[in-house]
């Protein structure tokens, strides 16, 4: 029996896409200039209601369901 895998491309918050090293899912070492330049990008957003966050959340499973 042969199982098949898939492999995803891993999908960076829009401030960390130049960023090589994401520290929600890897491990590693940070400096603290690379730190503030990360959270210096994430300070200018997108950002999101709560209603809008809950929808992209219900919009994101709808997708999972469907494939």
């Amino acid at each position: 029996m042969e199982i098949k895998t898939v492999s995803k491309k891993r999908k960076l918050l829009p401030g960390l896409r130049s960023v090589k090293f994401n520290p929600a899912i890897e491990g590693g070492e940070l400096t603290i200039d690379e730190l503030k330049a990360m959270i210096k990008r994430a300070e200018e957003g997108p950002f999101y209601t709560l209603e809008e966050g809950q929808e992209m959340i219900r919009q994101w499973r709808e997708q999972r369901r469907n494939r």
